[in-house]
């Protein structure tokens, strides 16, 4: 009896101790990180998946929820509510058809300082590509990265000292370790967060019209998926959706180069020239009217599947396009990557126009908006085909910056006299404090040593960068 009186006091006498509210008891800095939730947010390994069936190994499952988490806020970090316009910019995907065109269009802007373009394989670069012509045009202004987004530290080390980065990196074939959860999913998590621990003012992501959670095909899944991820680790992104690209460099694969079956022909889609996309890209990252919003950027014209490329096929590099029974295009579609080592297409691309690619309604959304936000008018097939023959010229960019200028500063007056009009009735806008600058002690935390060779079972024999690169980035080939 006197046991559990004693007990019972003691417990009396935890609870009144307990009873008052501790602010700094439920801060989520103070939540307890062991050994396994620091591998999970700052993964050193990438994760043993298979390009196989939707299954366990995929990742999903242990994965879905995305942790670093955007609520808890780096020591070291402020939120940037206006971002300065774009200097010096990281190009995640350069040797891809878009992302080489962006590294173009950002080596022609005056207002760029310096380009980092990274790939996973630089000492690669196929001799003639459209990265090696940049790397011979523009040799002080690009700075040649090896980077995997599914990499974080590879990803830190491209990014330190950029104030953007754009995701550019698309790809259809799944393969060991680089599934789409992977790349898409991991890799733009990783792109996103770590945008705010080397303090990145912008984060531009692209994905296309076909990016859905409702499709069947797990590319378009994932990539819905990433930009979900996109937006939660860093609110101020921009995201841009691209319908189907067209353009005269196009790289085709296999067979497809003279054959396109056409699986669901009548599917409507937006086709965009990449040229209008990488053009886009370039001003999003300059502009104020961008930051947190969603761009639907589909072509002008809204045509069926087989019509659109029965048209590109037309103007730009001629090749037979029929429209095809998805029966067929899905038995060749899991068959191919079996048989053939580069397949020409898979059971995913097939299913990816099962559903329209179109723009959808800016009054049914939050944030989303078209060419017009940009002031940018995009250019249809024949348009584009006239630019590409030469029997148009296309004026440079930085020349079509005139007109958005003036409109943002349109903007920026119309602010300053609703301010002005709200003092009459004793309105104030607060004034938000300064914050930190980049010289607060404090960036040491941006850092991180890249370590050259641990990610590696032996080193890379003979492999050196291009003659052409002329800056190359953190020297870890060994």
């Amino acid at each position: 009896m006197r046991r559990w009186g004693g007990c019972g006091t003691c417990r009396l006498a935890a609870a009144a101790g307990r009873c008052f509210w501790d602010p700094y008891g439920h801060q989520p800095e103070s939540m307890f990180l062991d050994r396994k939730d620091l591998e999970q947010m700052y993964p050193t390994r990438k994760p043993k998946t298979t390009g196989g069936e939707f299954g366990y190994e995929r990742g999903p499952y242990w994965n879905a929820m995305l942790v670093p988490n955007p609520a808890v806020r780096l020591p070291h970090e402020r939120r940037r509510l206006n971002p300065k316009p774009a200097k010096r910019v990281t190009v995640f995907g350069a040797s891809g058809y878009l992302g080489a065109e962006i590294v173009r269009e950002f080596c022609e802007h005056p207002d760029i300082e310096k380009v980092r373009a990274t790939t996973r394989y630089p000492t690669l670069i196929p001799a003639g590509s459209e990265l090696d012509k940049l790397l011979q045009k523009y040799p002080e202004k690009i700075e040649l990265h090896e980077c995997d987004v599914t990499d974080r530290i590879q990803v830190n080390v491209a990014s330190n000292g950029s104030d953007t980065l754009v995701f550019a990196v698309d790809y259809h074939a799944e393969y060991a370790n680089n599934s789409h959860h992977d790349v898409f999913l991991t890799g733009s998590t990783n792109v996103s967060w770590t945008a705010r621990s080397v303090r990145a003012e912008r984060v531009i992501f692209c994905n296309g019209l076909d990016a859905t959670f409702a499709s069947e095909s797990n590319y378009c899944d994932f990539r819905a998926r990433a930009e979900d991820a996109v937006g939660a680790n860093h609110p101020d992104a921009t995201i841009i959706r691209f319908g189907p690209l067209f353009g005269k460099r196009y790289r085709y694969r296999g067979l497809g180069r003279y054959v396109y079956p056409a699986c669901f022909p009548n599917t409507l889609v937006q086709p965009t020239w990449v040229v209008d996309a990488a053009r886009a890209v370039v001003r999003c990252s300059m502009a104020h009217r961008a930051v947190r919003y969603k761009f639907d950027l589909g072509g002008p014209q809204t045509l069926s599947h087989v019509e659109a490329f029965r048209q590109i096929a037309a103007h730009f590099d001629s090749r037979l396009v029929i429209p095809c029974y998805r029966g067929i295009g899905r038995f060749f579609g899991k068959l191919l990557p079996w048989v053939v080592p580069n397949p020409w297409f898979d059971d995913n691309w097939i299913v990816t126009y099962e559903l329209d690619q179109v723009n959808r309604r800016s009054t049914l959304f939050d944030r989303l908006a078209s060419w017009e936000r940009i002031a940018y008018k995009p250019h249809s097939i024949p348009e584009a085909s006239a630019i590409e023959r030469g029997q148009v010229p296309l004026p440079p960019l930085h020349e079509l910056d005139v007109a958005y200028k003036a409109l943002e500063a349109a903007d920026k007056a119309a602010f300053e006299l609703e301010e002005e009009n709200a003092k009459k009735y004793g309105i104030h806008r607060a004034k938000a404090e300064p914050g930190f600058g980049r010289t607060d002690g404090l960036e040491a935390l941006a850092q991180e040593i890249y370590p050259g060779q641990q990610f590696r079972m032996s080193p890379l024999e003979g492999a050196k960068y291009p003659s052409t690169v002329k800056n190359p980035g953190p020297v870890a080939i060994q």
